[in-house]
């Protein structure tokens, strides 16, 4: 036995423990659930109260101004952006549970963004005045044509 070699000196805190991998792991994890729950407060935040604020008038003979989600959207745009830049920031640290929850945070902010823009244009198609008819004289096919130009 005592022609083995002998093993090369190990640096302390270069390997990890397996009880130090696993505080690291829960670490991870709860910055990744704190992060989703921020996330998602802000979410609702742009998407719900700033809206009721922005609209919210006790005065009944107020004008009211009709509800767009164009005022909002720019917001959630925002957030998308910080919710990128923190998973980037984690695939740094190598927090992988982080990277992926903020990924899934990252397509659900993208498809609130989408479906808020196609939302948005549907009603503002929906709601554009209808021009009249080319050709259309306003005069009425039959009986009095004193409204008709010419006539």
């Amino acid at each position: 036995m005592r022609n083995l070699p002998s093993a090369s000196p190990v640096a302390p805190g270069s390997a990890p423990t397996p009880r130090r991998a696993r505080a690291a792991r829960g670490a991870d994890i709860a910055m990744s659930c704190a992060l989703v729950l921020l996330e998602l407060v802000a979410l609702a935040a742009v998407l719900l109260v700033w809206p009721f604020l922005d609209h919210f008038e006790l005065d009944p003979q107020a004008a009211r101004e009709p509800f767009t989600l164009w005022d909002y959207l720019p917001a959630v745009a925002v957030l998308g952006g910080l919710v990128l830049l923190a998973a980037a920031l984690a695939a740094r640290a190598r927090a992988t549970v982080t990277v992926v929850s903020q990924l899934v945070m990252g397509v659900l902010v993208a498809g609130v963004l989408f479906g808020g823009v196609a939302l948005q244009r549907h009603e503002d198609e929906r709601n554009s005045p209808v021009p009249a008819p080319t050709g259309f004289t306003g005069c009425r096919s039959g009986g009095d044509s004193s409204d008709c130009p010419g006539g």
